[in-house]
């Protein structure tokens, strides 16, 4: 991933993990480099402690007698070196000439110039192995001529390797550990953050569909305020802007619906000349015909405006079930005109809804009106009423020709129409009986009935408290 793709990332969680864990993976890397470096440090001045130690103790038992030199080199020496690696340790004990006077002839006489009671190290191969050598020069205490030795200690460097790995990765484990406690913390830390902006993001979706209340920021992060604000500001201009276009569609369909109703009137009157013939008469009825249709969809498109602006909040303790006898006896008429009979079937006249009683009656009117409209030939349509453990159930069935189940939801939709050449169809009476049943907060739901003929339309009310 380059740069410029990290940039771009567009979860502010990764983000922020990425922006966060880099410096701290480039900080580890960085002290890792120098931990490295420090533990070949200290492996290094450790071996080479060792080294003094035991070249001191060899240089302190040589003296020079009768023009010889006497040496008893002790275990203790090399008792320094033991470990499980099995280092091999050499040594050597020469003369200021590079004669050897004891050890092992294979360390080479050290040709430098070296001051005296001072010491130097080196790294050098020997039988094919890589060693530390220290060269350590010391004055004879018996020699009266100021006479020195140099004596040499190499050691191989397994136990150094060793100690210096075992330095290295018990740092590595101890910054693994910093980085999953790091890691762990920030993620915890992000979802503690963050989680404000998740509750924000629900509550956001819990709104009721359309609702254009402004938004409260009082238990909101700081953060957030520039958000909600811009919210905020952007819902007043939109419910300003809907507010006038409701305004606008309200006012014009009212005009339209004076104009139509001028029309209508002076198609009655010509219908009640005289002098025309019979196709003067379809036209004129053809005419009317078209006017009632377009004088309905006005209608409803003014109930969708004010569903719009009713406030659900300020809702009737209504007894529904006189709600729907009133329906029933308007719709009567339109029935009687289809040969369809209006019937009841459960009926508990003692259930309340808490709802304003105007959008009910809208509600039930669309629901029998869109059951008689698209029956489709002649038959019934039956309204039950119930009252379940929690909620009032409103059933409206008919036995005409259905909604295929895959379309069941599509009729919701305004405007939507399953057959366009069907006259009197708007598609718009479901779609008026989804908005109330959303502002009402109660559930919609249709499926064809057990008879497998026809529609049912569910409407589950919340029980009126009173009723509780």
């Amino acid at each position: 991933m380059s740069l410029n793709d990290l940039i771009r990332l567009r979860s502010l969680k990764s983000r922020l993990i990425v922006w966060v864990f880099m410096p701290i993976a480039l900080i580890v890397a960085v002290d890792l480099v120098g931990t490295y470096h420090s533990t070949e440090q200290i492996a290094t001045t450790i071996q080479q402690q060792l080294l003094h130690g035991s070249a001191k103790m060899i240089s302190e038992q040589l003296v020079f007698s009768d023009g010889g030199y006497e040496i008893s080199v002790p275990p203790a020496a090399f008792e320094l070196f033991e470990n499980k690696f099995q280092d091999h340790v050499y040594f050597s004990v020469r003369s200021k000439d590079g004669k050897l006077i004891a050890g092992d002839d294979e360390l080479a006489a050290y040709e430098e110039s070296l001051p005296i009671e001072e010491e130097r190290y080196f790294v050098a191969r020997l039988h094919g192995e890589v060693v530390r050598v220290i060269v350590f020069a010391h004055a004879l205490p018996d020699s009266s001529t100021g006479d020195y030795a140099i004596t040499q200690v190499a050691q191989t460097l397994l136990s150094h390797e060793n100690f210096r790995e075992g330095l290295f990765f018990s740092a590595i484990g101890r910054h693994l550990l910093l980085l999953a406690i790091t890691i762990a913390s920030l993620v915890i830390s992000l979802k503690w953050t963050l989680s404000p902006l998740k509750e924000f993001s629900r509550e956001l979706l819990q709104r009721q569909s359309g609702s254009l209340e402004k938004l409260d920021g009082y238990n909101a992060p700081s953060e957030l305020d520039p958000v909600i604000r811009a919210l905020n500001e952007y819902v007043e201009r939109l419910n300003r802007t809907l507010s006038s276009y409701e305004k606008f569609v309200a006012n014009t369909a009212h005009h339209l619906r004076t104009s139509f109703a001028i029309i209508a009137s002076q198609i009655n009157f010509a219908k009640r000349a005289k002098v025309h013939d019979q196709v003067q008469r379809e036209v004129l009825d053809a005419i009317q015909k078209t006017l009632g249709d377009c004088t309905k969809v006005i209608n409803q498109l003014l109930v969708l405006a004010s569903i719009e602006q009713q406030d659900a909040a300020s809702a009737d303790d209504v007894q529904i079930s006189e709600i729907i006898m009133a329906v029933i006896d308007e719709m009567a008429p339109l029935a009687y005109q289809k040969h369809i009979e209006l019937g009841i079937d459960v009926f508990d006249d003692s259930v309340r809804v808490a709802a304003p009683a105007r959008l009910l009656h809208e509600l039930i009117a669309n629901l029998i009106d869109n059951a008689i409209v698209h029956m489709g030939k002649a038959g019934e349509v039956v309204i039950s009423l119930r009252r379940q453990t929690d909620h009032v159930l409103l059933s409206v069935t008919d036995d005409g020709v259905g909604i295929p189940p895959a379309l069941q939801q599509k009729v919701l939709e305004r405007f939507f129409r399953i057959d366009e050449s069907r006259a009197g169809s708007s598609g718009l009476g479901l779609a008026i009986v989804k908005e109330i049943c959303d502002r009402l907060k109660a559930q919609l739901s249709l499926h064809t009935p057990a008879s497998g003929a026809g529609l049912q339309v569910d409407i589950r009310f919340p029980l009126s408290v009173k009723a509780n």
